[in-house]
């Protein structure tokens, strides 16, 4: 594996996948904004201890491939793991040659949640490119490119930003917001309510960073309530949402991941 060169603090796009096939669009998807920031592409490939585990347990298997049950051993799940890692670090290879980009690729034994807070501790933008098992909106393969994808007989799903102000609220709206230029996608931005006069500098703040910005956007202000904030990222069906890593907290970051269903990127204050 040629390694990305080492050319100081640059930034990299951290792309956390597993074994789900899903995954490998949304490294695409990744590798369409690394181009357009021009940082290097790093894939994770993450092994489920989880799916280790069931694997151990008498008489059953859970195929990567099919997710049907089979009888088979632990050596048998880790040896799907290893074709399925392999596969994993060709895409990126590729995608890394076709934007001309720097690359790396690890494998990491883990759990999604955890390791894409200990990448965002290290790096400024990762991208968790794992789909639900049920995603009732994916656009026909036929219409996905490398890029976010959309089906030209749907309205076009919106990449989504999670505005919470602080120092990394203005990098999470400038990325989104590249986001959406890069296929021409609709951007919305949602702003939980704030005590004081905080929610009113946070619209504030908002507009001043889409001012002049070539993209459709939408401003939804939400009430003070997580729930509220699930519920909007639920019936937005976005492609992506990009939030402050900060605020990605271990249980937040599971329910957020749950309610959006769709590529989470969590952006790391620089």
């Amino acid at each position: 594996m040629t390694p990305a060169q080492a050319t100081g603090k640059h930034r990299r796009i951290v792309v956390a996948m597993d074994s789900n096939a899903e995954s490998l669009a949304g490294l695409r998807r990744a590798a369409a904004l690394a181009a357009e920031l021009r940082i290097e592409l790093a894939g994770l490939f993450l092994e489920d201890v989880n799916l280790l585990r069931m694997s151990e347990l008498p008489g059953h298997e859970i195929s990567l491939a099919s997710g049907t049950r089979s009888a088979t051993s632990r050596t048998g799940m880790e040896r799907q793991m290893r074709q399925r890692a392999a596969t994993a670090q060709r895409e990126v290879e590729r995608l890394a040659r076709t934007f001309s980009l720097s690359w790396s690729f690890e494998v990491r034994r883990a759990g999604l949640d955890n390791a894409l807070r200990e990448a965002a501790k290290a790096n400024e933008l990762v991208c968790s490119a794992l789909a639900p098992p049920a995603q009732p909106h994916v656009a026909p393969r036929a219409a996905v490119k490398a890029g976010y994808p959309h089906a030209p007989t749907h309205r076009p799903r919106p990449v989504l930003a999670l505005f919470e102000g602080g120092i990394c609220g203005a990098q999470v709206l400038d990325l989104a917001t590249r986001a959406a230029q890069i296929n021409h996608q609709p951007l919305e931005v949602l702003v939980p309510a704030r005590a004081g006069g905080a929610s009113e500098r946070a619209m504030g703040e908002v507009s001043r960073g889409l001012a002049g910005a070539e993209v459709t956007a939408t401003v939804r202000r939400l009430p003070v309530s997580e729930k509220a904030l699930l519920d909007a990222l639920a019936s937005a069906r976005g492609q992506a949402l990009f939030l402050d890593a900060a605020g990605a907290a271990a249980g937040r970051l599971a329910a957020l991941r749950a309610a959006a269903k769709c590529d989470l990127l969590l952006v790391s204050r620089r």
